[in-house]
C-alpha cells in the first residue's frame, strides 16, 4: 500500500530566513522552488519542503511536520484506510502535482496530536 516516503514539510512565516538557514547556512541544495511560496531541499536524502504560511493549508505554528507518503493509488489507499477506521474528510484531491489525500484534522485514526499525513500518487 505505501511505497515510500515522499517528503516532510515545515511551515514558516519567514521563508527568506528559513531559506538562509537550510540552504546558505546548512548547505542543503534546493531541488525545487516556487519563490514566495515554498522551497524543497535535499537534506541528506530527505526531501524537506518549507512552505510559507498562507493561513489555509499552510499554517505557521500549526500541526507540523506534514509527513508525505508515496502511495500506489489514492483511491485504493483511502478504501483500505476507511476499512481500518481512518477518516479522511476531504477524500481524494487533484492538485498541480497529481492526486493526493490528507488527514489534516484530528479524527479517529489520524495522528493523536493532530499531525498531518499526506499520501500522493
Amino acid at each position: 500500500m505505501i511505497l515510500r516516503y515522499s517528503f516532510v514539510a515545515l511551515t514558516t512565516t519567514n521563508l527568506d530566513r528559513q531559506r538562509t538557514f537550510w540552504v546558505d547556512q546548512l548547505g542543503f541544495p534546493i531541488s525545487e522552488e516556487k519563490p514566495g511560496e515554498f522551497f524543497i531541499v535535499d537534506a541528506g536524502g530527505l526531501r524537506l519542503c518549507v512552505d510559507l504560511a498562507d493561513g489555509e493549508v499552510h499554517v505557521a505554528g500549526g500541526k507540523d511536520p506534514v509527513i508525505g507518503l508515496k502511495i500506489g493509488s489514492v483511491t485504493e489507499t483511502l478504501a483500505v484506510l476507511a476499512g481500518r477506521g481512518v477518516s479522511v474528510p476531504d477524500g481524494a484531491v487533484t492538485g498541480q502535482r497529481g492526486k493526493f489525500a490528507s488527514c489534516m484534522i484530528l479524527t479517529e485514526g489520524c495522528d493523536p496530536d493532530g499531525g498531518r499525513l499526506r499520501g500522493e500518487q
